[in-house]
């Protein structure tokens, strides 16, 4: 019998009928659309990576990994890696909800303490996305010069209300982002450690913690922001504040 070189073969379902014949299988490759990007996929994905990690480690690369997409492609929608950044950092910032004016600055300033404590809860890289590489963001200090704004009409100008605007910045954003993991380090099981130190240390540690595990994370915020303004209320009352006009 002499050797044919078989006909071409011009159905792909013939050709898997042929294959399976002679015991060989074969994945199907999926066929479909490519995934589409757009300006609003592109932040949804850079949001996630941000949630993932720190932002000094954030990378055009890694969000188009995340979108199954080349990292050529982004470029079409945001040129550079801060372009991203910042439109990242305006729709999480977006959704700030500033607080009624109110004919008392103090309890405007607790309000506008409180929505800034709901904006966090819901965005945790909020932090994260008020400041990067060395810069203030945008979108943070569209959020933040209202309450700057407030503060100034009560009196300050000038080295006096650069110090305000200091301390109320530190003072509100450090209290606050400590409480947003202060529940979960309360909890007993942060404290597996304690084996380490001294056994009269091992028992005063355990009780506090039990007291630790009761506080309520309300309450402990209210009082910060109380003393907060407090604190606001003593820099525009004491004459002699450590500040000097024109110089550090």
């Amino acid at each position: 019998m002499h050797w044919r070189e078989p006909k071409r073969l011009r159905s792909n379902r013939h050709w898997g009928s042929v294959l399976e014949e002679n015991g060989i299988t074969i994945q199907a490759r999926r066929r479909g659309r490519p995934r589409r990007l757009s300006r609003e996929a592109i932040v949804n994905a850079a949001l996630a990576v941000l949630s993932e990690g720190d932002v000094k480690d954030f990378t055009m690369a890694r969000v188009a990994s995340r979108l199954s997409a080349g990292v050529m492609s982004l470029y079409s929608y945001f040129p550079t890696r801060d372009a991203m950044l910042s439109a990242v950092a305006e729709n999480v910032f977006g959704r700030f909800e500033p607080p009624a004016p109110q004919e008392n600055w103090r309890n405007e300033i607790r309000e506008w303490l409180w929505a800034t404590v709901r904006l966090f809860d819901a965005y945790p890289v909020a932090l994260q996305l008020s400041a990067w590489d060395g810069q203030v963001g945008a979108a943070w200090l569209r959020t933040w010069l209202p309450v700057v704004k407030l503060i100034k009409r009560q009196g300050l100008e000038g080295a006096r209300l650069a110090f305000a605007t200091s301390w109320f910045s530190n003072a509100s954003l450090g209290f606050i982002t400590s409480q947003m993991n202060a529940a979960h380090l309360r909890r007993l099981e942060s404290i597996k450690n304690i084996g380490l130190l001294e056994r009269s240390e091992q028992l005063f540690i355990t009780d506090l913690w039990f007291d630790l595990t009761e506080i309520d994370r309300r309450q402990v915020l209210e009082f910060g922001f109380d003393m907060i303004v407090k604190g606001l209320e003593a820099i525009m009352t004491t004459p002699d504040l450590p500040i000097h006009e024109g110089g550090a």
